[in-house]
């Protein structure tokens, strides 16, 4: 059996004793290759077929320089057993130098050489050792190489060699061939897109030339590059105004329809907003390329499948880009430098077709517009609702609508006066007006004048007014007539008399309002000052008037006002001033005053004159008023310091009790300052967290001692910005401020619910009552309040919890405090009335009300063993809330002998200093644990259940 050494070299000898005929039979084959002009891949197979064939060659491969490598060009496929042996790629350093000028390289034994040792199991098996790399020369450079292995060296005689040398020539002569026919063809195509790339700049040039307009312009373009040019797509879209970074589309050709009008904005497409967006910026033609993406989005819409490459081209006018002119086709390399160059300059005639286009239409729009305005101007000027004239140079009339004729009376027509000399018309002019006289003087001044006059009044014989109006018309600063522009304001001048009686007067009572008395005011110290008189200024508010609009409807209410402002009147002597500040606010302005004495008497009669009665409605009602007064120059303040402090007079006198007169003295002031620093104060705490609540007892007269035999706790606040914990007395006003009553109220039932809910932690479980505002309780936002702090802390409604309101607070607006209160008892909540007695509530007021307890005010407590007064109210109060199913709570207990009273009268709770003083919440566990009621509540728990057994008994 043979070796593949023994195979390798008995064909080797095969191929030495080949004849020199099948060497020129090779040749003459190779050159009949080249004859068919086959493309390279082709031409090496059909080489290593006739080498294989006529002269034994074998393992013949032909590979191409490409990337620093040799890369196996053919045989593109190998036949099955010998792959091994036919490397895709070699790297170039096993060719020699020789080899690159040209001259074929020997190896004699591959199998040692350095490189191809991943090679040399495939050598060894297929017997393998010798190769030969001949050169193929294109245009003299080395561009390929053809290799044949053999068995031997000596396969590689020197006529071999010569041949394989002949056959590269061929193969150089025929890739030498093959490029000289690529670069005739290009050459071909290049002519051939010269000769369409000129024929569609000529015909863009008759475009621009011959278009009607600019949406012609355009679509026409789009066809041109579209059907001369045979490309895919064209559109063009100009900036939008305001948005140059957006385009819209004007004409289109290869898109759907409904893209025409469509905006494009370049950033939003990923592939043609590129090149448009670059074309945009650089006013420079762009090429833009898929990339390889199937379907590219070249154009609003959906882009057309299939387009390789488009070409943007800015479209200028004036030196600005206005748009962009969009080309797509198929082909990568659509766009050369040749139609990139011509493009450009077809953008360039697009562009200045566009100015073209604009400028025309400008200009056919203007003279449009000319026409109009002309015939405009006469049709405005003769149905003008002013009387219009024009007077020539020639000092005749040239034009008069029938504005003109109706004013004045004229039984001419418009027509009519057209040609009237200026003197007859002048003369008609005057003798309509109150003064013709003065009228004739005016024109004669305004004519000798000849500049424009704005605003001319003039009144006429029937008491009309007319404004006039005089311009000289000149044109390129030539006189060319005069116009007469008069309208009749007289309605215009009755509603201004109108208006100013508004601004100045009050619509209900006829009074001044505020802002005349200040004027009045400013006369008035100015006349004291000059005489040396007393001037008294004083601020009167109707006491309870609200109950009035309540009552009557603010219909009724405003027939109040006006009786009481008549009334007031009656007592003031013409020169003294009564105003209205608004509401059922007055202020008075007495001059000439003597002494403090007469403005007493003044201020009496006043009081008395409102104290009776009102008849409205058939009904008798009866108010009184509060007065404030400060005297000038005692009181040497401006007009706006002595509304002011004449104002504070009137607070004074209603905190005295409401119908009375007080006079201002520094310390009221002093007192407003006071309580505003209270508020800043109040302010302040709140927002740094030094308000804080104490817990105040309530228990039951005949409860238990320890957990049940306690009804509740009071919180009570406390600012505690200092060392000392100040109470709500001292800023009480705070409470109800609008701006603080709510802010304060949400601190207050946070913390007092959190607190709560903290000792039900702690196995306390005893309700809380809270102090609301008046101002926070009828609050729109109440229940958002309520809501937002019972879903912080849920579990305090299973104790539940109170809000304590006081007298005042429901008699503000009845309609609303019973409306929240109802709302309260339905979610759960006790409604209690705080400081009851105090204030102007009546038991029937109550009674209306879905309250559930009473707190006896500590006013009537304090006194109730020394004062029959006291406890025979304190008796009533109990027994009437009693006869109402209501619950007393006395406050204000101080002694254990106050409370055995009031639990001999029937309260039913105790509050006070004798029980416990108020106490941090951390403390209240403890004192509940501890709480032992006093001795001598035991025998009157006795003798009340006695009592109500013997009551059971008789029944």
């Amino acid at each position: 059996m043979h070796t593949p050494d023994q195979n390798a070299m008995q064909i080797d000898a095969v191929a030495m004793a080949t004849p020199s005929e099948s060497f020129y039979a090779a040749l003459s084959e190779i050159g009949q290759l080249l004859m068919r002009s086959l493309e390279p891949p082709m031409l090496y197979e059909a080489v290593i077929e006739v080498l294989e064939r006529r002269i034994g060659a074998r393992l013949v491969m032909v590979g191409e320089l490409q990337g620093g490598q040799w890369r196996r060009i053919a045989p593109a496929r190998t036949a099955p057993g010998v792959a091994d042996v036919y490397p895709e790629r070699l790297p170039f350093a096993l060719a020699r130098p020789a080899f690159w000028r040209g001259e074929p390289q020997l190896e004699s034994d591959v199998r040692q050489l350095e490189g191809l040792e991943a090679l040399r199991p495939a050598y060894v098996r297929h017997g393998v050792r010798a190769v030969a790399a001949v050169p193929v020369l294109k245009f003299g450079e080395v561009c390929a190489a053809l290799v044949i292995r053999a068995g031997d060296a000596d396969f590689f005689s020197a006529p071999m060699i010569e041949l394989l040398r002949q056959a590269a020539a061929s193969i150089g002569l025929g890739l030498e061939a093959c490029e000289q026919r690529a670069r005739l063809l290009q050459s071909v195509r290049d002519e051939a897109r010269q000769r369409r790339v000129l024929r569609l700049f000529s015909e863009m040039v008759k475009l621009v030339t011959h278009s009607a307009d600019e949406p012609s312009l355009l679509a026409g373009a789009c066809r041109v590059a579209r059907g001369i040019g045979g490309y895919r797509t064209a559109w063009i879209g100009l900036c939008e105004e305001g948005d140059p970074a957006a385009l819209r589309v004007r004409a289109q050709e290869g898109l759907a329809d409904d893209v025409t009008g469509a905006r494009f904005v370049p950033a939003e497409h990923a592939h043609a907003g590129d090149a448009v967006a670059r074309a945009l910026s650089t006013g420079e033609a762009q090429v833009g390329h898929a990339a390889g993406a199937d379907r590219p989005e070249w154009a609003p819409g959906e882009g057309p499948s299939g387009m390789r490459t488009l070409l943007a081209l800015p479209l200028r006018t004036g030196g600005a880009v206005v748009g962009c002119f969009v080309i797509g086709a198929d082909e990568v390399d659509a766009f050369g430098a040749i139609e990139i160059r011509v493009f450009a300059e077809m953008a360039v005639e697009l562009g200045l077709g566009i100015q073209m286009q604009n400028a025309q239409a400008a200009r056919l729009a203007a003279e449009r517009d000319l026409r109009f305005g002309l015939q405009y101007f006469r049709t405005i000027l003769s149905r003008q609702h002013a009387g219009i004239v024009v007077m020539s140079e020639g000092r005749r009339v040239s034009f008069a609508n029938e504005a003109f004729c109706t004013l004045f009376g004229l039984a001419e027509t418009p027509a009519e006066l057209e040609g009237l000399p200026a003197e007859a018309f002048y003369e008609r002019l005057r003798q309509a007006c109150a003064d013709p006289e003065r009228e004739w003087r005016r024109i004669q001044e305004i004519l000798a004048r000849d500049e424009p006059v704005e605003g001319d009044e003039v009144v006429m014989k029937d008491g009309r007014t007319f404004l006039r109006d005089f311009t000289p018309i000149r044109i390129d600063g030539v006189l060319q007539g005069r116009l007469w522009h008069q309208r009749d304001v007289t309605g215009q001048k009755m509603h201004e008399a109108r208006v100013e009686r508004l601004a100045f007067y009050d619509v209900v009572t006829g009074l001044p309002n505020r802002r005349l008395l200040f004027d009045l005011l400013e006369q008035a110290r100015a006349r004291a000052t000059e005489q040396g008189a007393l001037l008294a200024v004083g601020v009167l508010d109707l006491d309870r008037f609200k109950s009035v609009n309540d009552t009557i409807g603010h219909g009724g209410g405003d027939c109040v006002l006006a009786e009481a402002s008549a009334r007031i009147l009656g007592m003031l002597r013409e020169a003294d001033v009564l105003a209205r500040f608004g509401g059922d606010e007055f202020a008075l302005v007495i001059a000439g005053l003597d002494s403090r004495e007469q403005l007493d008497v003044i201020s009496r009669c006043i009081l008395q004159a409102l104290r009776a009665p009102f008849n409205l409605m058939g009904e008798q009602l009866y108010l009184s008023a509060s007065v404030g007064w400060t005297l000038f120059p005692l009181d040497a303040s401006d007009a706006e310091g002595l509304v002011r402090h004449a104002d504070l007079a009137m607070y004074a006198a209603k905190e005295e009790g409401k119908d009375r007169g007080s006079l201002y003295e520094p310390a009221m002031e002093l007192e407003q300052l006071r309580l505003q620093a209270m508020r800043e104060r109040i302010a302040q705490a709140l927002q740094r967290s030094h308000l804080q609540l104490l817990f105040q007892p309530i228990v039951y007269i005949d409860g238990l001692p320890g957990l049940h035999g306690v009804a509740g706790m009071e919180a009570l606040l406390r600012l505690g910005d200092t060392d000392e914990l100040i109470e709500p007395a001292k800023f009480m006003h705070v409470l109800d401020d609008p701006q603080l009553a709510r802010p304060i109220g949400r601190y207050v039932l946070d913390e007092a619910l959190r607190c709560c809910q903290s000792w039900m932690r702690a196995g306390i479980s005893i309700p809380v009552s809270i102090n609301i505002s008046t101002r926070h309780l009828l609050h729109p936002a109440f229940f958002i309040d309520i809501d937002a702090v019972l879903e912080n802390y849920p579990g305090v409604m299973d104790v539940g919890f109170g809000i304590e309101v006081t007298e005042t607070g429901p008699s503000m607006d009845h309609a609303r405090a019973k409306v929240v209160i109802e709302e309260c008892r339905r979610r759960g909540i006790r409604v209690g009335l705080d400081d009851f007695g105090t204030g102007s509530a009546s038991l029937s007021h109550i009674q209306k009300l879905d309250i559930e307890h009473i707190k006896l005010d500590q006013s009537f407590v304090r006194d109730i063993l020394d004062d029959e007064r006291n406890m025979a109210i304190a008796a009533g109060v109990i027994t009437t809330a009693r006869m109402l199913a209501k619950t007393v709570i006395a406050e204000g207990v101080e002694t254990a002998e106050q409370g055995d009273l009031l639990a001999s009268l029937g309260c039913h709770q105790l509050q006070g200093f004798s029980i416990s003083r108020p106490m941090p919440a951390e403390a209240v566990p403890a004192w509940v644990a501890g709480w032992v009621p006093p001795a001598s509540w035991g025998s009157l728990v006795s003798e009340r259940q006695s009592l109500l057994a013997s009551q059971t008994d008789g029944a």
